[in-house]
């Protein structure tokens, strides 16, 4: 009795123990099969044929296993395996390589049609076993690994996905990836075949065959049965010239050829949009990378040269993924495009690896022509596409300051912050003031000084502050940036929203250029009067170049975006300096009168030219310091005006216009009208402390812009929070740099005053203390 109790014992334990072993997820196996074919190959060069050989024995067991259930894989397998022990004799790396590529892929192949199978017949658990075994498309900067099928199983499992559209789902999945694999297996070929290496060589070519298996039936649905035999040829062509070495350019070049246009999974509309965004967007940012990474023929800056090799492999990644539609467009152009990011590529790996760069304007003369291919092959509703582009350079941006602040590089991490929030301000900060005018400040906020007792990056970044902090902060700024790409992707609201929005924004720019010119006006009475019609000279021509501007910014757009900040930063600098000028000749108004007079009753013939020559002087100031006072306004509404013409057309931006410009002449005369009701001593005095104001004002916000560009570094003041009203209005932010910059702009102005006090004073008291007849030559 207890010898049958214990063969029960042992009968029910061999039972459990061969089905655990067949109950094994296929993972385990396919992972130890693959392992112990690195291993032989690698054995094979140690020169270690026992080792080789166990290797190979270990993986066929592995392989008995995972394909157990499929006959026709098995055998495929058996075959590659078959092979691999052949090359393992031989101590061949090149046929064993090609034998482990056949092997893996046929196991991918196996996967594929399991996973897809078990999830269109609702079997979650062997759906979720079988999408272990598989490969992911390379993630880059752009672009996260696909889980499009794994969250359509976790959607099976909750069961707000039906079967069907769950089996979709893990298919579109799963060839997108193999897609994505063939071609950059064909191109890492090309690479080896090159460079000589056989044994990636003939890695490769069977991986392209395997690939072939699992795409081949998607290809003979949508090219036919002919079609789909000849590339079927050409590719075994192919593997076959890679295992021997031979006539592997032409195999490729046919393999290549076949398979054009083709594309196993059609994006969606929505991804095609996102793809054509990237492709213009990346190839733009290519030029402009490398322009700042070469200067009189050598590479300056390796590391700009590494963003323009990011910024072209993106654009080749999204143009691969265009190709088929841009190809039934017009297929001439699509080569030329094609054509062009492979030179691009050879002109960015020579100087990256120390070769004799390429001019920045010969590459930039590429980049354009295929903008301009792209331009005429887009369709209408893609060429808007780019708009939210924007937010995958952001996001990769953001990504290399966290990466360079964790290596400690805090130069590189605030140079990859500024550019972060460069794009954001001439992208999709732009749209947002039209759109959204609030959403915008969260984000800018948090690009900056932070608010609300949370901190923004540049506060972090000059604390050097954690990686923890950083990320944290991140996050919060991913989720306001998500946001705003909904935002801006749902496109415009009402008709009525975007002429409010325009017109407070051209009331908003117009106010300070009122009150600088309202001031001036208002003081030229009398004698002065004659220098109103310089000043309003140069508002006339500041208003027709705005015009101009916004004419020319309707064709040229994206070279206006990329120099807008750093025009923006020389128009204000050049505004300052007239204000300035300004400011000391109006609180100097008395003295020079006082002296010109005197001037001229002594030497009345030479002083009538001098004179002369300083009244045209005068006026040539008036007439800058109307233009620069309008224009530099005019120029910044022009940048905010362009992405609400996009989002909306030029008819409703010029209604809002309109109505925001009636209401900055309405204020002007407004104040014209106060102002001349005055006392003309309280008068001055009112008028002066208007353009001082706007002067303190002017000075904050040009120091923001050129921390904008990096021009000036950025020095945060611990514990001051200001709110954004205060740089909107007021020009104060909380840095160093631009509250000293006010600081010493006012001093300089109240300098000026008592300067002009103290000299007239002074004049004032010599001519009483002289006698009354030199009193009267005096006079």
């Amino acid at each position: 009795m207890r010898r049958l109790v214990l063969l029960c014992l042992v009968s029910v334990a061999s039972l459990w123990l061969a089905t655990g072993a067949l109950a094994a997820p296929p993972w385990e196996g396919a992972s130890a099969a693959r392992l112990a074919l690195s291993d032989a190959e690698a054995a094979i060069i140690l020169g270690d044929p026992a080792v080789v050989q166990a290797k190979v024995d270990a993986a066929r067991r592995a392989v008995e296993g995972v394909l157990a259930d499929r006959p026709a894989d098995l055998a495929a397998a058996r075959r590659s395996l078959d092979d691999a022990e052949a090359a393992a004799t031989r101590l061949d790396a090149t046929a064993l390589a090609g034998a482990r590529a056949a092997v893996w892929t046929t196991i991918l192949h196996a996967s594929f049609e399991l996973a897809v199978d078990a999830t269109r017949r609702g079997d979650l658990a062997g759906a979720r076993s079988w999408l272990l075994v598989r490969e992911f498309r390379p993630p880059t900067r752009f672009t996260r690994a696909a889980a499009d099928g794994t969250l359509a199983l976790e959607r099976l499992g909750t069961g707000t996905m039906a079967p069907a559209a769950a089996a979709t789902a893990v298919r579109r999945d799963l060839l997108d990836t193999y897609d994505g694999r063939i071609r950059s297996t064909l191109a890492a070929l090309a690479e080896a075949d090159d460079l000589g290496f056989g044994a990636s060589r003939a890695e490769a070519g069977a991986l392209v065959l395997g690939y072939w298996g699992i795409l081949g039936p998607s290809y003979r649905a949508q090219r036919g049965e002919r079609a789909w035999k000849a590339t079927t040829e050409a590719v075994a062509a192919l593997a076959v010239a890679t295992r021997t070495g031979t006539g592997v350019g032409a195999a490729l070049q046919r393999a290549q050829s076949s398979l054009e246009g083709f594309r196993a999974a059609p994006l969606s509309a929505e991804e095609t949009l996102r793809r054509a965004g990237q492709l213009d967007r990346f190839l733009r940012l290519v030029a402009i990378e490398y322009g700042r990474g070469v200067s009189d023929g050598r590479v300056t800056k390796d590391f700009e040269i590494q963003e323009a090799i990011t910024f072209r492999d993106g654009a080749a990644a999204a143009f691969a993924d265009l190709e088929p539609r841009l190809l039934a467009i017009d297929r001439a152009a699509t080569r030329r495009v094609r054509a062009a990011l492979g030179s691009l590529a050879a002109s960015l790996v020579t100087a990256s690896r120390g070769g004799t760069p390429v001019a920045p304007g010969a590459l930039e003369a590429t980049v354009s022509s295929a903008v301009d291919d792209l331009e005429a092959l887009y369709p209408s509703e893609w060429k808007d596409a780019a708009k939210t582009a924007d937010f995958d350079v952001i996001a990769a941006a953001l990504d290399r300051m966290e990466a360079a602040a964790a290596s400690g590089d805090w130069g590189v991490a605030e140079s990859a912050r500024i550019e972060a929030y460069g794009i954001f301000e001439l992208g999709p900060e732009q749209r947002l003031r039209g759109l959204a005018p609030s959403l915008f400040q969260g984000v800018e906020s948090l690009f900056w000084y932070g608010s609300g007792g949370q901190d923004g990056l540049v506060r972090l970044i000059k604390a050097k502050a954690s990686p923890a902090e950083l990320a944290s902060v991140r996050a919060a700024l991913d989720a306001e940036l998500a946001e705003a790409e909904q935002r801006i992707g749902s496109g415009p609201g009402s008709r009525v929203t975007i002429v409010t929005n325009s017109a407070m924004i051209v009331f908003r720019e117009g106010l300070e250029a009122v009150l600088i010119l309202a001031a001036l006006m208002a003081s030229m009475v009398g004698a002065q009067r004659r220098y109103r019609r310089p000043l309003l000279g140069g508002v006339v021509l500041a208003l027709g170049a705005s015009v101009v501007t916004w004419v020319v910014a309707q064709t040229v757009l994206g070279s206006l975006a990329r120099y807008g900040e750093r025009l923006e930063a020389i128009v204000s600098l050049v505004a300052i300096g007239m204000l300035l000028l300004i400011l000391n000749w109006f609180y100097h108004r008395v003295y020079w009168q006082e002296h010109l007079a005197e001037l001229h009753g002594k030497k009345k013939s030479i002083m009538q030219g001098a004179g002369l020559s300083l009244a045209a002087a005068q006026v040539a100031g008036l007439v800058a310091l109307g233009f620069t006072s309008v224009y530099r306004e005019g120029f910044e509404t022009v940048l905010f005006l362009q992405a609400l013409t996009l989002e909306a057309g030029a008819w409703t931006v010029l209604q809002g216009v309109a109505l925001g410009f009636a209401a900055v002449v309405g204020v002007f005369f407004l104040v014209i009208a106060l102002e001349r009701k005055l006392p003309h001593k309280k008068m001055l005095i009112a008028t002066g402390l208007m353009i001082t104001w706007v002067l303190v004002v002017l000075v904050g916000q040009t120091v923001q812009t050129l921390q904008k560009v990096g021009w000036v570094p950025v020095t945060p003041i611990e514990g001051l929070d200001l709110p954004y009203w205060g740089g909107l209005w007021l020009g104060l932010y909380p840095t160093w740099e631009g509250l000293i910059a006010q600081a010493a702009a006012l001093a300089f102005v109240l300098g000026s005053y008592v300067a002009a006090e103290a000299v007239r004073n002074r004049r004032r008291a010599r001519i009483l203390a002289a006698p009354i007849g030199a009193q009267r030559v005096d006079a």
